[in-house]
């Protein structure tokens, strides 16, 4: 009886301890996420405090990123206007393009703001709905962020060669 008990109790720990570290998951960490501005209303629930440009203006931004990593189809780098630092462009895929297109539409005269590990925080203001899928990141990008973006998705260029073509769409 009292092995019975005895394995009673190391069944019940063992199942206990699996529950345990099966619900105590790490979050996820992304390469890349875009995240839309919001307002200090949503603090701290909803939206984190940023502090942006030379006067560091406090911004607010969602918690939750409108794109990730996993909605980019390719990506296309770039030499920054100051020379120094590197850019990209990404195509999402259509349907998250299509997100992007009412998400944009909807917040036009808001900051859209791009997090990438190893890079600062980085805001583009949406002046127009994005209709051709594509975000950008300006500037401040370095070649560790490009090289592990090329991890995680391809160089348009790679992509026509595979497909054939001078166009990726």
């Amino acid at each position: 009886m009292r092995l019975l008990k005895t394995a009673m109790t190391l069944a019940l720990c063992a199942a206990a301890c699996l529950c345990l570290t099966s619900s105590g998951k790490k979050a996820q960490k992304h390469v890349i996420t875009f995240h839309l501005e919001s307002d200090e209303s949503h603090y701290p629930k909803f939206a984190t405090p940023v502090k942006l440009g030379s006067q560091a203006k406090q911004y607010y931004f969602e918690i939750m990123p409108s794109v990730t990593e996993k909605d980019i189809d390719w990506f296309y780098p770039f030499v920054s206007k100051d020379g120094r630092t590197f850019g990209a462009a990404f195509k999402l895929q259509p349907s998250r393009a299509r997100h992007l297109q009412g998400l944009t539409q909807e917040n036009n005269g808001k900051l859209i703001g791009a997090r990438v590990v190893g890079a600062q925080l980085s805001a583009t203001m949406i002046d127009r709905p994005i209709e051709d899928g594509i975000l950008v990141i300006w500037d401040g990008l370095g070649r560790e962020q490009l090289m592990l973006f090329k991890k995680y998705f391809p160089h348009v260029e790679d992509l026509q060669k595979a497909r054939g073509t001078a166009d990726a769409r």
